[in-house]
């Protein structure tokens, strides 16, 4: 039934942003006299409606959740009543390799506004404009900030905060190549520490982010800097303590964002090393004296977490934070960052052992975060399931799978069942559900070279039956993937690729190590080529993934990873028809039996320049 509604009654924001939304929840503007339903909204302690036939009165806790009660009301044959969420933010990474359109963060937006997030955090390293800094996030896609600004607006619309998320310290390793900022970098990635030219720059980056977006909240970033202190600053001021260096540079950063106005929050990994004497998940444990008080009143710390499996992880770290500072929040993982496929079951099944420890130890800060290590091979919307099952935790409805379905359906118009199949390639017969956190075997089955191998010691002879199995699972997945069936197509020719290509090497070694010259001639002649022709198809529904979501920027870094290879599978045909012929000697990359990568069962996801060689990248 496609309800009509009389928008007379609302203010010109609210009917922006039901004209926005009309497309995926099967709504139309109607006028009184064409029979319309007279929609009001109000606030009150708790998301509800009161339904008559001639109006609905939606009443919401919090701005952002005016068209999440509007979206239940949709839902509902009668009135409904349910309670108002936590602060539940998304965080969508724009820096590793793809930045979205202002476009699809809009697109994003609209989504998150029907499950009820409060706040985006746009993960920006170096992908927004700042002035008087060309090279920053130069050829790399930055917003600009008129770009920021448009989304910002955007998100009022729907009552949601744009908040910035930046870095001020690591993980900056892509602007700090340039030669223009070898007098603020200390090593690879990291910023350096006590020296004014870097304070200047971190000035302007909340200058930049203060003209664009309207949030008082910011992320500073500060992760994994476990290099501070080691490189140019070292050479400059001898070695020191460097917990020492990360608590003076804290201090000089948190002034400048109270300068600016900015309530800052940051992942507490560095915190939590100071007070624990180094490791992070460690647990409950005794925070080291004099600790507690660098931490400043108003700072929030993030504990993020993405991998552990017990709930007395959660537990425990959340204790041992509460006894560093009382302003929390807890960031968990929708799994979008181990190459083309998302790790969709794990994402379901550490999110309710998560939430469950945040509501006991009252954490009312949440985050959802989307990360795109290694190349955003995965597409961030891949994640929307997961999204979906956050959305309902912090509403406390649960991971209940009718709710989940049913919801998702309003908020995307697409099936969660049908969604959550994008993530079905990564359970390989040897990686049952929900999997291990890290090992997404398709990248490095996609990635590795088929003549040295460096992974066949860790492919299963099943994974032919498997792959081929997921490409009919996703062709009929894809008929209830609303307007995301592009994201099928794209694993449907993957799963076609590696079901050719999964265990060809093994095959080919087998075959070579035989002496069989035959077989391997029939193998380079026939499976290659076919290989190679598969491979082609796979990118051209890769570049149209890109291009529907992603600014262009970054689409090489695919071209060039997937161009290499196909270059190598066209000199190995070459290489083994020669050996095939008796032209060529000995093959030397086949000669040696393959090595495990690492000998732990849960694989950590290597990265792209691990996969391809065990050379120089």
């Amino acid at each position: 039934m496609e309800y009509g509604f009389d928008l007379s009654g609302l203010q010109e924001k609210e009917r922006e942003a039901f004209r926005e939304l009309a497309g995926i929840l099967g709504v139309k503007e109607a006028g009184a006299q064409e029979g319309g339903i007279a929609l009001r909204f109000g606030q009150g302690r708790c998301l509800s409606a009161r339904k008559t036939a001639g109006s609905w009165t939606i009443t919401f806790a919090h701005e952002n959740e005016k068209w999440r009660a509007f979206s239940r009301a949709l839902e509902e044959e009668g009135d409904f009543e349910e309670p108002a969420g936590k602060d539940l933010q998304a965080m969508l990474d724009c820096s590793r390799n793809g930045v979205l359109t202002p476009e699809a963060v809009k697109r994003m937006i609209r989504h998150l506004a029907l499950m009820g997030y409060r706040a985006v955090q746009l993960y920006t390293e170096d992908t927004y404009e700042i002035e008087g800094e060309p090279y920053f996030g130069y050829q790399r896609g930055r917003y600009t900030r008129e770009e920021l600004r448009e989304i910002d607006r955007y998100a009022g619309r729907f009552g949601l905060e744009i908040i910035p998320c930046i870095q001020t310290l690591a993980h900056l390793e892509r602007v700090l190549h340039w030669q223009a900022y070898q007098e603020v970098k200390d090593c690879d990635y990291i910023l350096l520490a006590d020296e004014e030219k870097t304070y200047a720059l971190i000035d302007r980056m909340f200058s930049a982010m203060e003209e664009s977006l309207s949030s008082r909240r910011i992320n500073i970033g500060m992760d994994e800097a476990h290099a501070l202190g080691l490189g140019k600053y070292l050479d400059r001021f001898g070695y020191r303590d460097r917990m020492s260096i990360m608590t003076r540079h804290f201090n000089r950063v948190w002034e400048i964002a109270k300068a600016h106005g900015y309530a800052p929050m940051m992942w507490s990994d560095m915190f939590f090393r100071l007070a624990c004497g180094g490791e992070y998940y460690a647990g409950e444990f005794d925070v080291a004296p004099g600790v507690k008080e660098q931490i400043p009143d108003g700072l929030t710390l993030v504990y993020w977490d993405y991998y552990s499996l017990q709930k007395e992880t959660y537990d425990g770290m959340l204790k041992s934070h509460r006894k560093l500072t009382d302003h929390l929040a807890f960031a968990g993982g929708v799994w979008t960052w181990t190459g083309y496929c998302p790790n969709s079951f794990y994402s379901r099944h550490i999110a309710p052992l998560a939430y469950e420890s945040c509501r006991e130890n009252g954490i009312d800060t949440i985050l959802a975060t989307a990360w795109g290590d290694d190349g955003t091979e995965t597409s961030l919307f891949s994640a929307l399931p997961a999204l979906q099952q956050w959305a309902e935790l912090t509403y406390e409805k649960g991971g209940d799978e009718e709710m989940l379905e049913r919801r998702f359906r309003t908020s995307t118009g697409a099936s969660y069942r049908a969604f959550l199949e994008l993530g079905r390639p990564a359970l390989t017969p040897d990686n049952p559900m929900p999997g291990g956190c890290g090992v997404n075997p398709l990248k490095y089955l996609l990635y590795q070279d088929v003549l040295g191998g460096l992974f066949d010691a860790h492919t299963d002879e099943r994974y032919e039956e498997h792959f081929s199995a997921c490409t009919r699972m996703l062709e009929a997945a894809k008929r209830e993937a609303g307007d995301y069936g592009y994201l099928f197509e794209l694993e449907e020719r993957l799963c076609r690729l590696l079901a050719r290509k999964a265990t060809v090497g093994k095959r080919l070694r087998t075959a070579y190590k035989a002496g069989d010259k035959e077989g391997v001639r029939e193998l380079a002649q026939r499976e290659l080529s076919e290989i190679l022709l598969l491979t082609g198809r796979f990118e051209e529904k890769m570049n149209e993934r890109w291009k529907r979501e992603n600014k262009i920027f970054g689409l090489d870094v695919l071209h060039l990873r997937l161009g290499g290879l196909k270059e190598r599978l066209n000199f190995a045909r070459e290489r083994l028809l020669s050996w095939a012929e008796g032209e060529t000697g000995k093959l030397e990359e086949m000669e040696s039996a393959p090595l495990a990568y690492r000998k732990e069962k849960d694989m950590a996801p290597p990265c792209w320049r691990d996969i391809v060689t065990a050379c120089n990248v």
